[in-house]
């Protein structure tokens, strides 16, 4: 009876860790999606500080709410572990501790480049950052727009290149005007 009873335990343990490598996976995409959002879009809404780099303080972001069941290390490995580089920690020094920031990039297959007015928007708080590949990001107003009063210019990079109009003209507006999408990135039809 011992050694049937060893076999049973024996035979469910792979299981067992089968399904605790499962659910550490589970925990582990839902920590990617947190941090995707707080860093690359929530920082503002959630009140996290960010450095200019787009870099925050790990320590003040495990405090928020959505992060107090994971750990450090937990973070850690989701960086390590994320085979298109979405995040990047550094140590910090000792005032900070360590830090994180999403890299981000331009989709290379993107149809429409928006000009900004940076000095207009910087002067009414709309802060940027620069990503670790050199582009500019934002979130955005605190209900995670960039208006379109910042917008300088706008251009069709595809199928050819041209200039879209930001014309306050309804009629030009209903073809080409910005629009806002449900996730807070803005568009321009055509």
């Amino acid at each position: 009876m011992n050694s049937s009873g060893r076999r049973k335990q024996e035979a469910s343990g792979p299981r067992d860790r089968r399904a605790h490598r499962s659910l550490e996976k589970d925990r582990d995409v839902q920590l990617s999606k947190a941090l995707s959002y707080a860093l690359r879009h929530g920082a503002l809404k959630l009140g996290l500080p960010m450095w200019a780099d787009g870099f925050v303080s790990l320590g003040a972001l495990l405090q928020l709410p959505q992060f107090r069941s994971f750990s450090a290390e937990d973070v850690q490995r989701v960086v390590d572990g994320n085979g298109k580089q979405r995040f990047a920690l550094h140590p910090g020094d000792p005032s900070t501790g360590p830090l994180i920031r999403a890299n981000q990039g331009m989709r290379p297959n993107c149809e429409v480049a928006v000009f900004i007015n940076g000095p207009l928007a910087l002067a009414d708080g709309i802060p940027f950052f620069r990503s670790a590949n050199g582009v500019i990001l934002t979130p955005g107003n605190a209900d995670g727009f960039l208006l379109p009063k910042y917008f300088k210019e706008a251009l069709q990079l595809r199928p050819t290149r041209k200039p879209l109009s930001l014309s306050d003209n309804e009629e030009t507006e209903c073809q080409s005007g910005p629009r806002h999408t449900s996730r807070g990135r803005t568009m321009i039809r055509q």
